[in-house]
Formats: C-alpha cells, structure tokens, sequence
C-alpha cells in the first residue's frame, strides 16, 4: 500500500480508463478495501464533480494517472 500511496496520493487519475463515460478524480486516500476519489470531471451521472466517491478493489477498480511522465 505505501507504493500506492506513494504514487497516486493526492493525484488526478482517470477512474475505469476506457469506460464508456469517463471519470476524473483526485485519489484522497488508498487502503486494503479500496480507494477514495474526490471527483473533477466526469461524463457519468454517478460520479458528480466534488463527490467523495469509495470504489472497492472487489469492484475490479482500476486508475491511471493524468498527465504523467512517461
């Protein structure tokens, strides 16, 4: 978990890349259950930009950082 931390902490992401309707957040936190994200964008109507939204890893969660160095 502190590599996660280290890496996505306080970062924008993009929730479920690829998805249909696309999902920005700031990951706010990162434990064993999940991930929290702070929402800034989004094209889904479940995912309103400035919701707190916990997403499980059981829920297959997967993000990728916006704006990276590659």
């Amino acid at each position: 978990m502190e590599f996660m931390k280290k890496k996505f902490l306080n970062k924008e992401v993009q929730i479920y890349p690829g998805d249909t309707y696309y999902k920005f957040g700031i990951v706010r936190d990162i434990n064993e259950a999940g991930a929290v994200f702070e929402i800034t964008r989004s094209a889904a109507s479940d995912y309103a930009p400035g919701a707190l939204v916990f997403i499980a890893w059981s829920a297959r969660l997967i993000f990728e950082l916006v704006n990276c160095k590659k």
